[in-house]
């Protein structure tokens, strides 16, 4: 019988996942679903998006998405918006139009950053909602295996072989093409447009240098990564879940994003009030790593201890990242107090540097929260943007049916730390992704 692209239909399975899925350690390809094919390629060639620039990869998604719908079908099948897709676009409109009211001259680039970013985030969820598309979430936890023990290899190669040494940044392939300038580490240009596997401008702690991997911020690899552990922890598969997340809590420790760190702690002790009278290897493991991250990074007598034991005092700690403790204390309360004077429209773009000459210190920076909606957006950008949030958060719950623990548990890692960092665009692929993971292997999407 003939299907739709709006329908699902039903792959024969034996009793276990395992069975259908995997040929010893390796993929049944020939059985995976388009979609299923074409996720598990792009988490398997992230070290080609970064390449090619993380800035444009949504709009390029679009535009295969796109080719892909006319070459096949000679139009592009869409269903009725729901309610959250027309809040993003009109939040990726506001931001824009915002932007260009408030700032002194106009970058072509930053201006359709939002469309980039939110539009074309928007665009690709309405496609998902449209074809109800589920990706069965053995499929995507076995690529990020792939993918984190290549960035293992990756540290193990920079750190013990080549011994992290100076370099300079060479550009990424948007980069080139739209000829940007040399890489500065303290302007917020150089994220994104240059290939900048580690920070070498001076060790963090325990004398470690803090990787980006594969992205353009630690904080960005912190979150793939914890994203990635998350899926993992929900293989059942005891010999592949407990030393695959093992190693994402390492590489975490390695990106040395303290926000994201101490978020992922609370998301962990979370998942093991869930988990904890199943699992109990897990779940230990889970609680070990949770309480520890929590009184390390909260309780100051052990944060005290730990600091000074490799860096002799808090300040050495701080220092070597500027944007950090005390100057994120003055960026939220400058930020908070400016907002007062300008609530409902917002300013459009961030305000004056903390730190002269480091644009990563600014009002309305390091919070999407505080930043990117109060400060940025106002209380009318903030209102469009719930008019998005609300009624994505209800379509999840709605259709929590086969979805998988780590799906939730991600986007409350991403609620937690969204007070105190601010988004780029590969945490909406991220964000995606979740809304596409299905732990039941008997239904998935024909596309």
């Amino acid at each position: 019988m003939k299907q739709s692209g709006f329908q699902q239909i039903s792959l024969p399975i034996k009793n276990r996942d395992n069975d259908i899925l995997f040929h010893g350690i390796w993929l049944r390809w020939q059985i995976l679903t388009l979609s299923e094919k074409v996720v598990c390629l792009g988490i398997l060639l992230i070290p080609l998006w970064w390449v090619i620039g993380w800035g444009i990869m949504l709009l390029l998604w679009v535009t295969g998405i796109c080719i892909y719908e006319v070459k096949q079908f000679h139009k592009i099948r869409l269903s009725k918006p729901r309610l959250e897709i027309i809040g993003i676009i009109l939040f990726a409109f506001q931001q824009s139009i915002s932007y260009a009211l408030n700032s002194p001259q106009i970058a072509p680039r930053l201006f359709i950053d939002p469309f980039v970013t939110w539009g074309c985030g928007g665009i690709i969820l309405w496609y998902i909602q449209s074809h109800k598309i589920r990706i069965r979430f053995l499929v995507v936890a076995w690529a990020f295996s792939v993918l984190i023990c290549f960035m293992l290899f990756w540290w193990l190669f920079f750190h013990f072989i080549l011994q992290e040494p100076y370099f300079v940044p060479p550009r990424t392939l948007y980069a080139v093409i739209t000829d940007k300038g040399r890489y500065d580490g303290s302007k917020l240009g150089s994220v994104g447009n240059f290939l900048v596997p580690y920070y070498f401008d001076k060790p963090g702690f325990g004398g470690l240098y803090r990787y980006t991997f594969f992205f353009a911020h630690p904080t960005i690899s912190s979150f793939a990564i914890g994203f990635a552990g998350l899926v993992i922890l929900d293989v059942k598969k005891i010999y592949w879940s407990c030393p695959l997340s093992l190693i994402c809590f390492f590489l975490i420790i390695i990106c040395q994003a303290r926000n994201a760190w101490l978020s992922l702690a609370i998301v962990l002790f979370i998942r093991w009030l869930f988990t904890c009278t199943k699992d109990k290897g897990i779940a230990f493991i889970l609680m070990l790593f949770s309480i520890t991250s929590f009184a390390a990074l909260s309780v100051p007598p052990i944060t005290d201890f730990l600091v000074d034991n490799y860096n002799q005092s808090i300040e050495s700690t701080s220092n070597f990242r500027k944007a950090s403790t005390d100057v994120r204390s003055t960026i939220y309360l400058r930020t908070w107090e400016e907002f007062l004077k300008e609530p409902f429209l917002g300013y459009g773009i961030p305000g004056a540097a903390i730190l002269p000459g480091y644009d990563f210190a600014k009002i309305g920076t390091e919070s999407f929260v505080l930043g990117c909606l109060f400060y940025r957006s106002g209380l009318l950008g903030t209102g469009i943007f719930l008019t998005f949030f609300i009624p994505f958060s209800t379509w999840l719950y709605q259709t929590r049916k086969q979805r998988p623990l780590s799906c939730f548990l991600m986007l409350l890692y991403f609620s937690l730390s969204s007070l105190v960092t601010d988004f780029m665009g590969p945490e909406i692929f991220i964000v995606l992704l979740c809304t596409m993971l299905n732990k039941s292997p008997k239904l998935v999407s024909k596309i």
